[in-house]
């Protein structure tokens, strides 16, 4: 599977468990003037999970991308280290 397409699944998955929690919220009050402990208890943990997907992702992509960037950094460096002693080296020479 793409990671586009896996993004697309995860994103929508978020967003419909957000749009059940309101639903089961507005439907039970409608129906019964009062939220009960069951819906209750469903709309917290779909608002956590969707709450989960969004957050989650964001922090592990802000975490790969600081040590990618981290990564290409350093070796940037040691790039230019070895360039700059190649050029000591051959002006000695």
């Amino acid at each position: 599977m793409e990671k586009s397409t896996k993004d697309w699944v995860k994103y929508l998955s978020a967003v419909a468990l957000i749009a059940s929690a309101i639903a089961m919220g507005f439907l039970s009050f409608i129906i019964t003037l009062d939220i009960g402990p069951g819906p209750l208890t469903y709309i917290g943990e779909a608002l956590s999970a969707a709450l989960v997907i969004f957050g989650l992702g964001v922090y592990v992509s802000g975490k790969v991308d600081d040590k990618f960037n981290d990564l290409k950094a350093q070796i940037h460096r040691e790039v230019q280290n070895v360039v700059e002693k190649k050029m000591t080296d051959s002006e000695t020479n």
